[in-house]
C-alpha cells in the first residue's frame, strides 16, 4: 500500500529534525525571556542565590515544553514541505510517479516521536517540574515572604492572599490582607503600611493604622466584627513540613487525578477542575500529532510554497489553536460545555481539517 524511498525519506526527515530543533531553540529562549528578567530582579533586589534562580529556570521548563513542542512540530513539518514544494521537488517526485501518499509513514512516524515527547512532558514533566517550583517557592517564601509578593497585584501566600499596592524603601503600602486559615469565619485586615519580620516557620506582617473585618462566627448570624488599629500583627505560621500544602492539579500525573475524581464524585465534590487538568495532559500529545500532518499538507498546497506564508500560516494557526483550547476551558468553567469535551475540542476541530485537505491532496 506504500512505497518505501529511504534515500527521500532520510533527506526529509534530516531537514524536518533540523527545523525541529532550530523552532524549538528560538520559542523556548522567547518564552523564557521575560522569567529571566524577573529572576534577574530576585537576584539583584532579594539577594537569592544563582542556584536558586538557576532551580527555577529548570523547573518551569516543562510547562513551556508543553507549548512549545507542538508549535515546533508544525512548523517543523510546515516549513519542510514549503521549501520541498517551493523548489519543485515534490513536483519532479510526482512526475516520477510518487504521490503525496508516500510521505504518510514517514510522518506518523514523526508524529508518533512528537506524541511520546509531549506525553512524557504533560504527564510527567509538568507534575515534577510544578510541585518543585512551587515548594522551592513555598521555601523561599518562610524565609522572604517579599519574594513572592508583587506590588499591584493578589498573591497567594501559604494560607493568605495578600496585596500591596506598592512598596518603598521595604515597606508595604496601602495593604489589603484576607486570612485563609480557617474555612469559615474569614479575616479581612486593611492597613495604610507596614513591614514583614522573619522568624522559624513564621512570618510577621507588622502592620500600621487600619482596621479588621471578621465574618459571623456562626453562619446564621449576620453581624460582623470590627475592629480599628494603630499596631497590629499579624502572624502566619509557615507548615515545616512541605507535603501540608495542598497540591495543585498540574501538579499531579493522569493516574493520580483519575483516582481523586473518582473520590470527589463519590463525596459529591464538582470535580470539574481535576477533569479539566486530567484532559489538559492528553489532550495536548493529540495536538502535537495532528499539527504533524496538518503542516506537511499545507506545505504541499500552492497556497503556502512561500516559506514567508508558511510561518504566518504557522502562527495564525497555532494562536488559533490556543483561542479555541482557552474557550472551550472557558465553557467548561462554566458548565456550558461537558468538561471532558472542553480540550478535545481544538483536536477534534483541527483533526477534520486535517483529514480533509490530505483527503484532497491525495485524490489530486
Amino acid at each position: 500500500m506504500f512505497a518505501y524511498y529511504p534515500t527521500i525519506f532520510r533527506h526529509l526527515l534530516k531537514e524536518i529534525f533540523t527545523y525541529f530543533i532550530f523552532t524549538f531553540i528560538i520559542f523556548v529562549f522567547l518564552f523564557q525571556i521575560g522569567k529571566v528578567f524577573e529572576l534577574t530582579r530576585l537576584i539583584v533586589v532579594h539577594h537569592i542565590s544563582f542556584g536558586t534562580i538557576v532551580k527555577l529556570l529548570i523547573y518551569t521548563l516543562p510547562y513551556f515544553f508543553s507549548y512549545i513542542i507542538p508549535v515546533s512540530t508544525l512548523f517543523s513539518t510546515l516549513l519542510t514541505f514549503c521549501r520541498f514544494s517551493q523548489d519543485k521537488e515534490f513536483m519532479a517526485l510526482k512526475a516520477s510517479g510518487i504521490s503525496s501518499k508516500a510521505f504518510l509513514p514517514l510522518l506518523a512516524g514523526f508524529a508518533f516521536f512528537c506524541l511520546i515527547l509531549t506525553a512524557l512532558t504533560t504527564m510527567l514533566g509538568i507534575p515534577w517540574g510544578s510541585e518543585a517550583a512551587r515548594d522551592l517557592t513555598f521555601s523561599l517564601t518562610s524565609q522572604k515572604a517579599e519574594v513572592a509578593l508583587k506590588p499591584g497585584v493578589f498573591n497567594s501566600l501559604p494560607g493568605v492572599v495578600l496585596y500591596v499596592e506598592k512598596t518603598e524603601n521595604g515597606q508595604l503600602q496601602n495593604i489589603f490582607l484576607y486570612s485563609e486559615k480557617k474555612a469559615y469565619p474569614g479575616e479581612t485586615i486593611i492597613a495604610q503600611k507596614g513591614n514583614i519580620l522573619h522568624q522559624k516557620n513564621k512570618v510577621i506582617f507588622q502592620l500600621q493604622n487600619g482596621c479588621i473585618c471578621k465574618a459571623p462566627t456562626r453562619e446564621k448570624d449576620l453581624v460582623t466584627g470590627f475592629l480599628t488599629y494603630q499596631n497590629y500583627n499579624y502572624i502566619l505560621e509557615i507548615p515545616s513540613h512541605l507535603g501540608k500544602r495542598r497540591k495543585h492539579p498540574k501538579e499531579y500525573p493522569p493516574w493520580e487525578l483519575w483516582k481523586k475524581i473518582k473520590i470527589y464524585k463519590k463525596e459529591k465534590k464538582d470535580p470539574t477542575s481535576l477533569i479539566l487538568a486530567f484532559h489538559k495532559k492528553i489532550s495536548v500529545p493529540g495536538g502535537a500529532f495532528i499539527f504533524v500532518f496538518l503542516g506537511a499538507v499545507l506545505g504541499l498546497r500552492e497556497e503556502t510554497k512561500k516559506s514567508l506564508g508558511g510561518i504566518s500560516l504557522g502562527l495564525i494557526l497555532f494562536t488559533l489553536y490556543q483561542a479555541l483550547f482557552i474557550a472551550g476551558k472557558n465553557l467548561a468553567k462554566a458548565h456550558v460545555i461537558p468538561a471532558h469535551l472542553s480540550f478535545w475540542l481544538p483536536n477534534l476541530i483541527f483533526g477534520g481539517i486535517t483529514i480533509y485537505l490530505w483527503c484532497r491532496e491525495i485524490n489530486d
